[in-house]
C-alpha cells in the first residue's frame, strides 16, 4: 500500500530548468563585446562562490554587471525586450499547468531580474506573488549617477577585454589575474563612490538568498523543508539543493553542470521536462525517497528516449564524472552558448 506525500510544494530555478534563455547575457549582448564581459565576470563569479568569499553569494554577476548596463544607458524597457524574445523549456508549461491541476503549490525563485522572472512567468502561469527574483530599478538607479561614474564603468570594461578575457576561461589560467584586478576594482577603487553605493543596493537572489526566498515561500504554506520538491541546474542553485537534501526533502538537478549536480537527490538530464519530471514527481508524492530511490536503481523511471536519471547521494567520483557527462550533452542541447556558464 502506497502512502501520498500529504505536501505539494515545488520551487523551480527558472533559467534553465523553466527557460534555456541566460537572460543578463542577452543583455550583455546589447553592448559591443558585452558577451565577452559577461563571461569574464561570470568567472570571477564561480572564483568567488569557490573560495567561499564572505558576504558574496554565487549568482552576484548580477549585481557586478550593473555598472557596466548604467554605463551604456541600457533601460528596463530593454531588459524587458530581450526578455520577450525568451522561449521556454520544451514541456515546462504542459508540466506547470499539470502540477498545479494536481494540486501542487508551484513558486520560482529565480537570481533574473525581475523585468524577466515575472515575464516568463506569466507565460508559465505562475502568479507574480509566486515568484522571488532580483529587483533592478535602472531607472532609479541611473538618476544616482553622474558622467563621471559612467565614464569610469566604460574604461573598465575595455581593461577587462584587454586584459582579462581568453576563449578558455573555464581552463583557469587567467584566475589569478581576474581575481586580482576584479577585486581591487569592486572592492576597493569602487568603494565610497557612486557607482559603490549602487551596488551596495542591488540584493541578488541567489546562493543562500535563495534559500532565504524558499524559507519564505515555505513559512507562507505552513510547511518544511523536508516537504518540498526544489529543480535547479547550476551554481547559484547549490545552497538550495543542498539544504533541501539535508532535510531529506527532493533537490532534482535538471540538464545541470558539476556545481548543482554534487548537492542534488537525483539529476533528470532530458529535452523534455514534461515527459521527464511528471513521474519523478508522481512516484516522490506516493512513496516519497525510499520509493524513487528504488524506481531509480530498477531503472523504469525515465524510458531512454525521453532522457536519464541519477540517484546523487553517494555517487562515487568516477560516477559522478560520467552524470556529468550526460547533463552536459542534455544542457548544450537545450541551452547552447550559455550551456558553458557556471
Amino acid at each position: 500500500m502506497t502512502h501520498l506525500l500529504s505536501e505539494k510544494i515545488s520551487c523551480f530555478d527558472l533559467e534553465g530548468p523553466l527557460s534555456p534563455m541566460d537572460h543578463a547575457y542577452e543583455v550583455m549582448s546589447l553592448i559591443p563585446k558585452g558577451k565577452k564581459v559577461f563571461e569574464v565576470l561570470s568567472r570571477y563569479d564561480d572564483i568567488l562562490t569557490l573560495e567561499r568569499r564572505e558576504g558574496y553569494e554565487p549568482g552576484d554577476t548580477l549585481r557586478l554587471l550593473v555598472p557596466f548596463l548604467l554605463g551604456h544607458r541600457i533601460s528596463e524597457e530593454d531588459l524587458e525586450k530581450v526578455s520577450r524574445e525568451a522561449k521556454l523549456v520544451k514541456g515546462a508549461r504542459d508540466l506547470i499547468a499539470h502540477l498545479q491541476s494536481q494540486g501542487w503549490r508551484v513558486q520560482i525563485i529565480s537570481t533574473s531580474y525581475c523585468q524577466h522572472a515575472l515575464s516568463v512567468a506569466q507565460k508559465l502561469g505562475v502568479d507574480a506573488v509566486n515568484v522571488a527574483c532580483t529587483h533592478l530599478p535602472l531607472r532609479q538607479l541611473a538618476q544616482e549617477l553622474k558622467e563621471e561614474d559612467l565614464r569610469v564603468a566604460i574604461e573598465k570594461e575595455g581593461l577587462i577585454l584587454d586584459h582579462l578575457y581568453t576563449e578558455d576561461l573555464e581552463s583557469g589560467k587567467n584566475d589569478d589575474q581576474i581575481r586580482s584586478y576584479l577585486d581591487q576594482f569592486f572592492w576597493e577603487e569602487l568603494s565610497g563612490t557612486s557607482l559603490g553605493r549602487i551596488l551596495d543596493q542591488v540584493e541578488v537572489v541567489g546562493g543562500r538568498r535563495k534559500v532565504r526566498a524558499l524559507e519564505h515561500f515555505l513559512a507562507r504554506e505552513g510547511s518544511f523543508l523536508q516537504n518540498v520538491v526544489v529543480v535547479g541546474d547550476s551554481i547559484t542553485d547549490c545552497r538550495m539543493l543542498e539544504v533541501v537534501e539535508a532535510a531529506g526533502g527532493l533537490a532534482i538537478v535538471f540538464n545541470g553542470n558539476r556545481y548543482a549536480l554534487s548537492y542534488g537527490t537525483i539529476g533528470v538530464a532530458s529535452g523534455d521536462m514534461m515527459r521527464s519530471l511528471r513521474l519523478v514527481l508522481e512516484v516522490w508524492q506516493r512513496g516519497g525517497r525510499k520509493h524513487l530511490h528504488a524506481a531509480v536503481r530498477e531503472g523504469w523511471l525515465i524510458p531512454p528516449e525521453d532522457g536519464s536519471c541519477h540517484w546523487l547521494p553517494g555517487a562515487s567520483q568516477n560516477e559522478l564524472d560520467q552524470i556529468v557527462d550526460t547533463h552536459k550533452k542534455f544542457r548544450s542541447l537545450v541551452r547552447g552558448e550559455v550551456a558553458k556558464l557556471g
